[in-house]
């Protein structure tokens, strides 16, 4: 079968999700981030999350490398935000943007909630990585969560119950 990349790319985007930004720390103690929606929780017992990194993406090698990161769930109103960590180039957090979760990665403000992870596996999976990470901490906020959906931002603002 012949896939049409850009068509197949459009079907994916159909699928709305939630927007992070992932972040860690290099060796030097400087935060960074990434704009991430492929985060999923895995497991409650144990706490697992994951994300998948793509292998060309100009952070791989940081990320890919960690041993811990953080998974910083955006509130509806930061797609600013996940516009400036979604960019090429090093995606670096100056000092004062950040605070430190329990295993030293940085906790971007106004989030929605904060999942702090020990890496724990990396699975080799196409065109991408994906990170495992065993929660440590986790801080939760208020608010609603930013969205994607076909390449627009939304809010989780709009719910109904069956």
């Amino acid at each position: 079968m012949t896939f049409d990349l850009e068509l197949y790319r459009r079907a994916l985007g159909s699928f709305a999700t939630g927007v992070t930004i992932v972040t860690t720390l290099d060796e030097a103690g400087n935060g960074h981030g990434l704009t991430v929606n492929s985060f999923t929780s895995v497991s409650l017992d144990p706490p697992l999350v994951l994300w998948c990194l793509g292998n060309k993406s100009d952070s791989y090698e940081l990320f890919s490398n960690c041993a811990n990161y953080a998974i910083n769930i955006l509130a509806d109103q930061q797609g600013d935000l996940a516009l400036r960590f979604a960019g090429k180039g090093k995606q670096s957090l100056k000092g004062d943007e950040f605070s430190r979760m329990q295993t030293g990665s940085p906790m971007l403000p106004g989030m929605c909630a904060v999942i702090d992870t020990k890496v724990v596996q990396k699975v080799v999976a196409g065109d991408h990585l994906i990170l495992i990470g065993q929660t440590q901490d986790y801080w939760v906020g208020h608010g609603h969560g930013l969205t994607y959906h076909r390449g627009h931002f939304g809010s989780t603002t709009a719910w109904f119950r069956p």
